[in-house]
């Protein structure tokens, strides 16, 4: 019988109404967001509720830092309400460190986005999935314009994304297929330049890049959210086939983005 990913994903619910990261593992942020975007999930809104910080964060400690890279995807997947406007609160109060551009790595220093920690500096995934709420929920903030200006500087040369910089010690840094794919959800509608360059990159890599799950999975997504319906189609069976073959190995982000690029609605839209 084909393996499904949403009620493959469904089966890693736990009795408190989270998801963890495969079965049988305890509940956590990531996969819990996923599912509640995935699968309408009322459970998984609950869990997400209970488990925001007094600061609107989603965030989690490990030894001297404290990761709120979530945060974006938490408020997105709370859904309309008074938890939500607490995390994009606190999305907008926050930034990444603030660093100067050098030799070794030339930025764009005025442009800062989100950091996966509190106090690093501006990587592309968090950047991307803050603009994604912020341009959903709060298109009026001036993070949409600070998250759009650091997608900018860190593209990689000819198109798509790394995961930090553009250029390191003169070397140009090459775009991945996960880092791209979620940009361009993030960016849609935002530069129309930018997001045609990315999706030219990423037609090109995810054939190339021996791609995974999850790859494919945010590949999917991408290209659903900008109407790139034939490049769609051979994503999504790819993508059917390796759930079917390996259920993504029950990893609960993976089946999370999977769940979410295959539904009725694809991710990042109005």
């Amino acid at each position: 019988m084909p393996q499904d990913a949403p009620q493959l994903l469904a089966s890693l619910r736990n009795a408190d109404g989270g998801f963890g990261l495969g079965m049988g593992q305890p509940s956590e942020m990531e996969p819990t967001a996923l599912a509640a975007l995935a699968l309408d999930d009322v459970g998984a809104r609950g869990w997400l509720a209970e488990h925001q910080r007094e600061d609107g964060s989603f965030s989690f400690g490990v030894g001297p830092y404290v990761n709120d890279s979530m945060t974006g995807l938490g408020a997105l997947a709370l859904g309309p309400g008074q938890e939500r406007e607490r995390a994009l609160d606190r999305l907008e109060s926050t930034r990444a460190r603030h660093v100067d551009s050098t030799s070794a790595i030339p930025i764009d220093e005025s442009a800062v986005g989100w950091g996966w920690a509190k106090g690093t500096t501006s990587w592309v995934e968090p950047t991307a999935t803050a603009l994604w709420a912020l341009r959903l929920t709060r298109p009026s903030s001036e993070g949409v314009k600070d998250a759009v200006a650091l997608l900018r500087d860190r593209e990689s040369v000819g198109g798509g994304w790394n995961y930090g910089n553009r250029v390191v010690l003169g070397e140009e840094l090459p775009p991945f297929v996960q880092t791209t794919g979620i940009a361009l959800v993030g960016l849609f509608g935002m530069d129309p330049d930018l997001e045609e360059r990315g999706l030219d990159t990423l037609s090109r890599l995810w054939r190339v890049e021996s791609a995974g799950g999850l790859s494919l999975s945010t590949t999917l997504a991408a290209f659903r959210v900008h109407g790139w319906r034939q490049e769609a189609r051979s994503v999504r069976t790819a993508l059917e086939r390796l759930v079917d073959r390996t259920r993504l190995l029950g990893e609960g982000v993976a089946l999370g983005w999977a769940a979410l690029a295959l539904s009725d609605r694809p991710p990042g839209e109005d």
